[in-house]
């Protein structure tokens, strides 16, 4: 198998990895059940990425999605062990770069939550409804999204670097 093959699939074993990783972590989440029965703007508790990811932006999350499948289906067309075509590694290398920018604004809005919710209980703290202010941060796992697409991109260069000579439009 050619390095830009395994490259783009290490890419999308990442993301994979990373949307199944829970969403954020806090000492508070053994209180945050009670805090959503009195006030429904606090979470009940961490999601998994994809689950947040998509309840935030379905419409980005389904994009991320379909680029991910495509980059593994694309990775894994017949012949294996020759380099990608150029037309495909050119096509792994743009959806490697759209899944890297959405995972980035995903996690961009993760820790934009992430802060709001930490907002929320250092209120809920000085209100004395809570015995402390908790911190809340995001898991690795955002930020796996953005570098899948990131190591996804790189192998998809690497095809293009593998056939130099071939044009990208020809069969």
């Amino acid at each position: 198998m050619q390095y830009g093959r395994i490259t783009t699939l290490v890419g999308v074993v990442l993301a994979l990895i990373g949307l199944g990783l829970k969403s954020a972590s806090s000492d508070a989440e053994v209180i945050l059940p009670d805090l959503n029965a009195a006030n429904p703007a606090f979470p009940d508790g961490f999601d998994r990425i994809f689950t947040a990811m998509w309840n935030d932006n379905a419409a980005g999350t389904a994009i991320f999605l379909i680029a991910l499948v495509a980059v593994l289906v694309v990775s894994l067309i017949p012949n294996i062990k020759d380099a990608l075509s150029r037309m495909n590694a050119l096509i792994v290398t743009v959806l490697g770069v759209l899944m890297m920018v959405i995972g980035g604004i995903a996690a961009k809005g993760a820790l934009d939550d992430a802060d709001t919710l930490q907002k929320g209980l250092a209120g809920a703290f000085e209100a004395g409804l809570i015995p402390q202010a908790f911190t809340v941060s995001i898991s690795v796992g955002w930020y796996l999204l953005g570098i899948g697409g990131v190591i996804a991109a790189i192998g998809g260069v690497l095809g293009l670097i593998a056939r130099p000579d071939e044009s990208a439009l020809s069969d």
